[in-house]
């Protein structure tokens, strides 16, 4: 079985009836998110707040209500990837959604953190980091300063940069992360800095295998 299905088995031992929901971003929520559609059709009430624009039309195909952040009081339980687990952080930003995911995460009572056990053995991942286009050098400088090897990420399926939901770039940062927490603020001190991939709250880690899930 998959083992991103069998991780979000996992996180769906933390979900209640009436919860308000976090839902990040990526193809291992994809399956967070078809489960959570089971459960609305058999019965189950949800309130649901979408990290992007593709995780909202998804919960929508999946007949899940989706509310802005400003809707709710509170966030019982978010559920969403990453690209790289370590103790003490986790690093996100392949999708680009970071900012928001980041938002809704840390807001939330409970953040659930779903991995295929993959994830566990990889050791190099860029540090993302969302910055408004107008700073985007200045951004860059500084992380070189850092000691960073910052690349602006370029569109696939478009000629140019990348631009997020929340009309920024996204810069992918080659470097060393030892103090996850004081680089979390050292980055998001740069002025032009929206939010950066460096995820050091989280409740648990859910890693799934072929034949079921570990909590860490």
């Amino acid at each position: 079985m998959d083992a991103k299905l069998n991780a979000c088995r996992g996180a769906m031992e933390h979900v209640g009836d009436g919860m308000v929901l976090g839902l990040g971003t990526g193809t291992t929520v994809a399956h967070f998110i078809d489960l959570i559609g089971e459960e609305a059709r058999n019965g189950k009430k949800f309130v649901c707040v979408a990290t992007s624009f593709d995780t909202e039309m998804m919960a929508k195909r999946n007949g899940i209500p989706i509310v802005s952040l400003d809707q709710v009081q509170q966030i019982d339980l978010a559920v969403d990837g990453a690209d790289i687990v370590a103790k003490d952080h986790v690093l996100k930003g392949g999708g680009g959604a970071l900012a928001r995911e980041k938002v809704v995460a840390y807001f939330a009572k409970k953040f659930l953190v779903v991995i295929d056990e993959g994830k566990l053995k990889l050791k190099e991942y860029p540090v993302v980091v969302e910055c408004l286009p107008f700073a985007y050098s200045t951004v860059m400088k500084a992380m070189e300063g850092m000691g960073a090897r910052p690349v602006l990420r370029k569109g696939g399926g478009k000629i140019g940069p990348v631009v997020s939901d929340n009309g920024n770039f996204l810069l992918d940062c080659s470097v060393a992360v030892k103090d996850a927490k004081r680089m979390e603020q050292e980055i998001n001190s740069i002025p032009g800095v929206v939010e950066n991939g460096i995820f050091t709250k989280f409740s648990k880690i859910i890693a799934g295998n072929g034949k079921g899930w570990r909590e860490l």
